[in-house]
């Protein structure tokens, strides 16, 4: 049978010290795909806007491109989550809006993130992969908002 280590051993020390840090303990995770960097280029918004379609760039890309390789890489990693980190710094919050109504995605009082200092000031959102396909059906349902 194994001894537990005295008190003086180097390995209690580093535990000890490690417990005794300020830092969250984490009793669950969760495998996540991050969807990064998830914006526009606005020298295409001329050419978007002449083609006349009844949805913003960034809902198409993410619907049509997007979501399916999110499917791909699910297939391989099993994934559970996709999230982003939404960098919205307005009052009305324009962008959690908009990737709440148009992309399906949610704030958790829940689920959260390590969170890099370069997002710091970000809200995390986050959607359940299992749930895409059948708002991605929604969407394109509902692509054309005239037609009924």
């Amino acid at each position: 049978m194994e001894r537990l280590p005295k008190k003086g051993n180097t390995i209690v020390a580093e535990l000890e010290k490690e417990f005794n840090e300020d830092i969250t303990r984490v009793g669950k995770t969760f495998s996540a795909i991050e969807l990064v960097h998830f914006c526009s280029n606005s020298d295409a918004d001329e050419l978007w806007e002449s083609l006349g379609l009844p949805r913003s760039r960034g809902t198409i890309t993410f619907w049509h491109f997007i979501v399916p390789m999110i499917y791909e890489i699910q297939r391989h990693v099993g994934c559970q989550y996709l999230f982003l980190f939404a960098a919205d710094d307005s009052r009305d919050e324009r962008l959690v809006n908009y990737y709440r109504d148009q992309l399906n995605f949610s704030v958790s009082t829940s689920l959260a993130t390590a969170k890099p200092v370069y997002d710091f000031t970000c809200k995390f959102m986050f959607q359940e992969i299992s749930e895409l396909k059948q708002a991605q059906k929604d969407f394109f349902e509902h692509f054309n908002p005239d037609e009924a």
